[in-house]
């Protein structure tokens, strides 16, 4: 069993540490103990795995000057800080001390971000500094140009790859071979599935490809490890996002690509642990390869409750001394400068009454803004586009407030472009002109830091704007604690909060059309908060016993998983 560690849940604040819930690394190394597993651990610092920034704390970017994954400055220091919490919870467990974990990994994929032994040697050596006496492995790419710069000294290379439509050969070992011919080949990370990004195909991965692949595997000795085996959750805010190139002709311009909620990644087992076609096929690889018969699991218990009126609302822009922050400053800056990680921030200022102005630009926008001036919704500038303004059309003719509500839809979690930080908010500079001359830049801002980590304050009630955001609150009962699904038909974009606990982000654009809400957070009597960035005519959403994953269809059918 392979596990990750990820700091950012672990320090959510700086010296503020968190290792209880479902953040119990321990008791989850335990589990696996006593059921006989051995367990590789990825502690990081980064992870990657399209988690929030890696695996990296927010906070970290509150100095304008941060670099990460770098000997300079003081990352390294805050990552000893934080492995003083983590490491002596995992050392115990080494086999060398009777535990099951027999592999650490330093470091994650740095082959694909940059080009230094150096930095990679100091990780290694930072575990070995610990007490860790197990091997210590790096994993990257297939390639030489990941393993000249991901690779550490006295480390035992690992190999990141797959997709590859069934066809892996000895070709995809020439590398590896290469430079340590006499170490066992290890496939840290199997691809047999891939993440989705919102407003692009569900990516589903065939099982006779996986059959096939897992046979080469067995048949020449190569130890894999399969990635992912069960599909997972990001949950509340911690999806991450890439930075890839999608235009053929212009390999360096890059598209903003925030992840979905769900990382179900098309694995054997699903969100909420059912056995899937691929599962069976590779139980029967296995099964053929060991001589052995291999047990079924039972299917994973899940309920219907129906459709759930949401009788109470209340607007965003009448509550923010209720769920946020108050600052004020001449400049509006990032997110991480208010000391806030992840959510929502709003920008307010006065706009003086001018009858010449045209054009309101907002620049460095991360990551998507809707623009209020007057209470009323005056148009969307999000990251990836072209044009980040909006044609006033007489609208700031008498002057009034300016209101600029930017999400942060998740961190750039690979590749060099995170190399300075992926700040959330306004980056650069709001400004107006006229239709002749200079833009003259907006100051002396009021803002808002929106994390909607504790709605509890809320006040419910009061006249609900007809295109402003808004929280929708009701209450369903739950005869059993077992697993169902969150579907949002009347709702555009937002995210969920069941009892307490936020679920994810919804977007009409799917690929996803619905959220998983295990039965462990359910109660007999249970409350559900739906933030909605616009307003509904109706407020109802349902709880179902399947969950949609993909309105296209994957390469083996269905677009309504089950």
């Amino acid at each position: 069993m392979e596990t990750y560690c990820a700091w950012n849940l672990h320090e959510p604040q700086p010296g503020q540490y968190d290792f209880s819930g479902r953040l119990d690394v321990e008791k989850f190394i335990s589990l696996a103990e006593e059921l006989g597993l051995y367990v590789i651990v990825r502690p990081g610092p980064f992870i990657c795995a399209e988690w929030e920034f890696g695996g990296l704390p927010g906070w970290l970017l509150k100095d304008n000057n941060f670099r990460c994954r770098t000997e300079d400055g003081e990352y390294l220091t805050y990552v000893r800080r934080y492995f003083d919490e983590l490491m002596p919870r995992l050392l115990p467990h080494m086999e060398t001390r009777g535990g099951k974990i027999i592999l650490f990994a330093a470091e994650n994929e740095y082959g694909s971000f940059g080009e230094s032994t150096s930095y990679m040697n100091a990780c290694a050596q930072i575990l070995r500094d610990y007490g860790v006496d197990v091997p210590i492995i790096t994993a990257d790419g297939n390639t030489e140009m990941f393993y000249s710069g991901g690779h550490a000294d006295d480390c035992l290379i690992a190999m990141d790859f797959g997709y590859d439509q069934g066809n892996l050969g000895e070709g995809h070992l020439a590398d590896l071979w290469a430079r340590q011919p006499d170490a066992p080949p290890f496939h840290v990370e199997f691809w047999i599935g891939m993440f989705a990004h919102w407003g692009e195909p569900y990516q589903g991965y065939k099982t006779e490809h996986i059959a096939k692949e897992m046979r080469w595997h067995l048949e020449n000795h190569i130890s894999f490890n399969l990635y992912m085996f069960h599909g997972g959750t990001n949950f509340g805010f911690t999806n991450g996002a890439n930075y890839f190139g999608r235009d053929p002709d212009n390999r360096l311009h890059r598209t903003y690509l925030p992840d979905v909620t769900s990382y179900d990644y098309d694995a054997p087992l699903t969100e909420w642990g059912e056995i899937t076609p691929k599962y069976l096929e590779i139980q029967k690889q296995m099964s053929e390869y060991l001589g052995v018969e291999l047990p079924r699991p039972d299917p994973v218990p899940r309920q219907n409750i129906g459709d759930i009126p949401l009788t109470q609302a209340a607007p965003l822009f009448g509550n923010l001394s209720q769920i946020g922050e108050k600052h004020v400053s001449a400049c509006q800056h990032s997110m991480e400068y208010y000391g806030q990680n992840y959510g929502y921030i709003l920008y307010r200022t006065q706009i003086k009454a001018n009858e010449r102005l045209n054009l309101l630009a907002v620049e460095g926008v991360a990551d998507r803004a809707n623009v209020y001036f007057n209470g009323v919704w005056r148009g969307l500038i999000s990251r990836n586009d072209k044009e980040t303004c909006l044609d006033v059309d007489g609208w700031m003719d008498e002057g009034g407030t300016l209101d600029i509500l930017v999400e942060n839809q998740g961190r750039i979690n690979f590749g060099y472009e995170m190399d300075h930080g992926d700040r959330k908010g306004i980056l650069k500079h709001v400004t107006v002109y006229q239709k002749y001359g200079p833009g003259q830049i907006q100051y002396d801002w009021e803002v808002y830091t929106l994390p909607m980590e504790d709605l509890d304050c809320l006040q419910w009630g009061g006249e609900i704007p007809p295109d402003q955001p808004v929280f929708y609150k009701g209450n369903f009962r739950a005869t059993e604690q077992t697993d169902c699904f969150v579907h949002l038909e009347h709702f555009k974009k937002g995210f969920v909060v069941v009892n307490g606990f936020n679920l994810g982000r919804y977007w009409e654009i799917g690929p996803q059309r619905s959220l998983y809400l295990p039965g462990s957070l359910l109660k007999e009597e249970n409350e559900i908060i739906v933030f909605a960035e616009g307003p509904t005519d109706t407020p109802v959403i349902s709880i179902r016993d399947y969950h949609v994953l993909a309105e296209t269809k994957t390469e083996e059918g269905p677009v309504t998983i089950m």
